[in-house]
Order: structure tokens, then C-alpha cells, then sequence
């Protein structure tokens, strides 16, 4: 982060590293602008043409990645799921039952732009989200599938994740093809997935993720 003459580094750990810009969003560009526009009405028209007449449960979901979309099922013990679950698991308590964490549930919002307090408020997520995944199973658990798509080039991955308890799915892809397979399986498996009449009623996180999908 640049502010003045000044340069701010943010030293790396292993893993993944995030970093947040902190921006006026109201100051956007006449690019960004247009854009938002053109997904409002992008958005309008999808909400026009989803029924609630052509929907299918998670465990069919899970079917159909596997029998129609041609990806396979990761095994449950190998590490690189197991590390993804413990994430998910975390990050649903966070949502769901945040009440779990006690004194630890909910941290003040950030006040201030600057590094430090940056930084300093980062810590204090991390240690709620550490807090979230010591969280006992026998208290709150998941059941996560993991699946993969192979590509001949061994820098192309592509993975989707479903979670059933909470009709979750989502994933990540790397590689210019597998990003444009990973927005293409989305669309599909979403619209596959549907919603119920109940949930366009009542505008339920299943619906929007259905319209976030479909507005890709």
C-alpha cells in the first residue's frame, strides 16, 4: 500500500497471502459505472425467467457432477481435502453459529485506513477464524465433496466443492481454460440445482446464488 511518499509492506508467511485494498467505492470510474449498470440489468432480466418448477436436491447435485459433468471425487483422507474441510468448516461456523466462539463471535469493524490498524485487524480474524476451527465436530460439522477435472497441462486445475448440509458449492480453477470451464460449471450446476418456489418468495441464499451464477 502507497500513501504519500510513504510504502508499506506486508511481510509474506507460507500460504496464501490476502491483501485488501481500501478504497471510496462511491468515487468509481465511468467504466465501473457502465458495468454495474449493465449487470442491474443483466441481474433483472435473470430474476424475470427463474421458476420455481425445475429444481433438484444437493445429493442429485452430486450425481450430476460426477455422471454429466465427467469430474472425479477426491478421497475424503487425502490432505489436501482434509485442509479444505477444516477451512470450510471454519468459515461456515463464522456464518451460521458464530455463537460457538463466544467472546471470540464477532470483532470490531475496522476504523482506520491505516496499515497498522490494517494489520491489526487482520490478526484479529485470524485468531477468530483459529478459534472457529478448534470448534469441537460434535458441535457443528459438515459434509464436504470435493471434486476435480484433469487437464493435460499440469498448470490447468479445476476443482468443485459441494457441501450438502448447507447447499454449498463453489470451487476455484487456475489456467485461462479452466477458469472459462470453472464459470461455464458453475452456470450448470446452478441452474441443475434450481430453486423452489419458496425460495424465490423469500429470496433465500440458494436463489441468490442461483442469479450470482447465472450473472457470470
Amino acid at each position: 500500500m502507497k500513501k504519500g511518499n510513504k510504502i508499506y509492506r506486508i511481510h509474506g508467511e507460507d500460504g496464501p497471502t490476502s491483501v485488501f485494498i481500501l478504497k471510496n467505492t462511491k468515487n468509481r470510474t465511468l467504466k465501473q459505472r457502465f458495468q454495474q449498470i449493465k449487470y442491474n440489468r443483466k441481474k433483472k432480466c435473470i430474476e424475470k425467467m427463474i421458476t420455481g418448477e425445475n429444481h433438484h436436491s444437493i445429493e442429485d447435485v452430486l450425481a450430476f457432477v460426477v455422471n454429466e459433468c465427467g469430474l472425479a471425487e477426491l478421497d475424503k483422507d487425502s490432505v489436501k481435502v482434509k485442509e479444505e474441510y477444516e477451512q470450510l468448516r471454519a468459515s461456515f461456523i463464522l456464518q451460521y453459529k458464530p455463537e460457538l466462539l463466544g467472546k471470540y463471535a464477532k470483532i470490531p469493524p475496522l476504523d482506520s485506513e491505516e496499515p497498522e490498524a490494517v494489520m491489526e485487524h487482520l490478526e484479529k480474524c485470524k485468531e477468530q477464524f483459529q478459534h472457529a476451527m478448534a470448534v469441537p465436530k460434535e458441535l457443528f460439522d459438515i459434509d464436504m465433496h470435493k471434486y476435480i477435472k484433469e487437464y493435460s497441462d499440469i498448470n490447468e486445475s479445476l476443482d468443485v466443492v459441494i457441501e450438502t448440509k448447507y447447499g454449498y458449492i463453489g470451487g476455484g480453477a487456475t489456467g485461462d481454460r479452466a477458469v472459462k470451464d470453472f464459470d461455464e460449471m458453475m452456470i450448470r450446476l446452478h441452474k441443475y440445482y434450481g430453486v423452489t418456489q419458496e425460495d424465490i418468495d423469500n429470496q433465500t441464499e440458494r436463489y441468490k446464488n442461483l442469479i450470482r451464477a447465472l450473472c457470470r
